[in-house]
C-alpha cells in the first residue's frame, strides 16, 4: 500500500469514527455497515450533549470577562452558535446525504483505475503540490489532537481544568471540512491525469479511428468530473456556509481579543486566559481555510488551464480537429468553481473579502469599546 492510500484510508476512518460516513473498505471496495449507521445515532446525541455541557462551562468560566466586556460576550456567543450550526449541518449532511457522498467516492476510485489502466499520469510539479497539501492536512489533524491532549496533561498534571476542550466536536468538524478537502483534491488529481491524457490522444501518431475513440472517451471523463464538482457544491452546501461564517468570526476574535490583551488596558489574568481560549478554538479552522482556499482556487482554475491547453494541441484530422472544437464548445458553457449556493465562490479573491471583512470589524469593535469608556 503506497503512503497516499494509506492516508487516504486513515482519513476515512477518521471520518468514521467522527460520524461522517458509515461504510468502510474492503476489497477495494466501499461496504456499509448497520453497526455504523447504529454508532452515527449515540454519537450525534453524545456530541450534542458534550458541546452543550461545554458551552455551559465556558460560559461559567468567563463570566468576568464577560460582565466587563458586552462585545466580549457578544463575539462568544456568536461563535459558539456558529459551532452549533455548523455540528447541525455536519449531522444533516452525514445523515441525508450519505448514498450521494459514497456515490461521489466510488466515481473517482472508478476515475482513478481507468487513468492508471491507460497511462495517465499527474504532471510532477502538480503531484508535489498535491502531497504537499495532503501533508498539511495531516499536520493540521495532529494539531488538533495535540492541542487536546496537552490540554488533558494540563488538567491532570497541573489540576487546571480549560472548558475549552470540546474534543469531540471540533473533531466533527474538522472530519467534514477534510472530506470535503479530501474529494476535491482527488477531482483536482484525476483532472491532471486526464489532461495528461488529453495531449497523449491528439499527439499519438497511431490510426485515426482509435484515436478518436479515445478522445471521445476522455470528453466524457472530463464531464465526469465537472459534474462531481457540481456533486460536491450541492451536498456540503450547508458545511461551506457554516465554514465560511466560521472563519470569519474565528479571524475577527483573535483579532479583538490580541488589541485587547496587547495593546489595550486589560491585560490581566482573566483576559490572557480568554486569549488561550480563543487561540484554541481558532487557530486550526484558520489554518485549514488557508489551505481550504489555495485548493479551491486551484479547482477555479482547472477549466481555464484545459482550455488554454485545448488551444495549443494541433490536430492534424479534420474530424479530430472537429471533435476538439465541439469539446472547447461544451467546456465554454461550464465551471469547475467551488462555490456556496452558487453566491460565494471559494478562491483567493474570497479570503481577500473576508480578511476585509474581519479587518473592518475588528476596528469597528474597538472603537465601539474605547467609547463606552467616556
Amino acid at each position: 500500500m503506497s503512503p497516499r492510500r494509506a492516508l487516504q484510508l486513515g482519513f476515512i476512518w477518521f471520518c468514521t469514527l467522527n460520524d461522517i460516513t458509515t461504510f468502510y473498505f474492503s476489497s477495494g471496495r466501499l461496504r456499509r455497515s448497520q453497526f455504523l449507521s447504529s454508532y452515527r445515532i449515540i454519537h450525534n446525541f453524545v456530541v450534542i450533549i458534550l458541546t452543550i455541557k461545554f458551552l455551559m462551562n465556558f460560559w461559567h468560566f468567563s463570566a468576568d470577562s464577560f460582565e466587563k466586556s458586552p462585545l466580549v460576550r457578544l463575539a462568544a456567543i456568536t461563535y459558539f452558535g456558529l459551532v452549533f450550526l455548523s455540528l447541525i449541518s455536519c449531522m444533516g449532511c452525514a445523515y441525508r446525504r450519505q448514498d450521494r457522498i459514497r456515490n461521489m467516492i466510488e466515481k473517482l476510485q472508478k476515475l482513478e483505475g481507468i487513468c492508471n489502466s491507460r497511462g495517465y499520469q499527474v504532471p510532477k510539479s502538480k503531484k508535489r503540490f498535491l502531497n504537499i497539501l495532503t501533508i498539511t492536512l495531516t499536520f493540521l489533524l495532529i494539531l488538533r489532537l495535540a492541542i487536546h491532549a496537552a490540554l488533558n496533561v494540563r488538567r491532570f498534571v497541573r489540576g487546571y481544568h480549560n472548558p475549552c476542550n470540546c474534543f469531540l466536536s471540533e473533531c466533527m468538524i474538522f472530519a467534514a471540512n477534510s472530506l470535503v478537502f479530501g474529494l476535491i483534491l482527488e477531482i483536482c488529481r484525476n483532472w491532471w491525469r486526464l489532461e495528461s491524457g488529453l495531449e497523449m490522444v491528439i499527439l499519438d501518431p497511431k490510426p485515426f479511428p482509435d484515436q478518436l475513440c479515445r478522445l471521445r472517451r476522455l470528453q466524457a471523463l472530463f464531464q465526469t468530473l465537472i459534474d462531481l464538482t457540481d456533486e460536491v457544491c450541492f451536498v456540503f452546501r450547508f458545511v461551506f456556509l457554516c465554514y465560511l461564517m466560521r472563519n470569519v468570526w474565528s479571524g475577527i476574535r483573535v483579532g479583538y481579543m490580541m488589541v485587547r490583551v496587547f495593546l489595550g488596558h486589560s491585560a490581566i489574568e482573566s483576559e490572557l486566559e480568554y486569549l488561550q481560549m480563543v487561540f484554541v478554538t481558532c487557530i486550526q479552522p484558520m489554518l485549514f481555510s488557508l489551505m481550504m482556499n489555495t485548493l479551491t482556487h486551484t479547482a477555479d482554475s482547472l477549466l481555464e488551464t484545459t482550455k488554454e491547453a485545448i488551444r495549443g494541441l494541433y490536430c492534424r484530422d479534420v474530424r479530430m480537429e472537429r471533435s476538439m472544437e465541439w469539446f472547447s464548445l461544451q467546456l465554454a458553457e461550464q465551471h469547475t468553481q467551488v462555490h456556496i449556493f452558487g453566491t460565494y465562490r471559494m478562491n483567493r479573491s474570497l479570503a481577500f473579502d473576508g480578511c476585509s471583512v474581519i479587518l473592518l470589524h475588528v476596528i469597528y469593535m474597538v472603537q465601539s469599546e474605547y467609547s463606552s469608556m467616556f
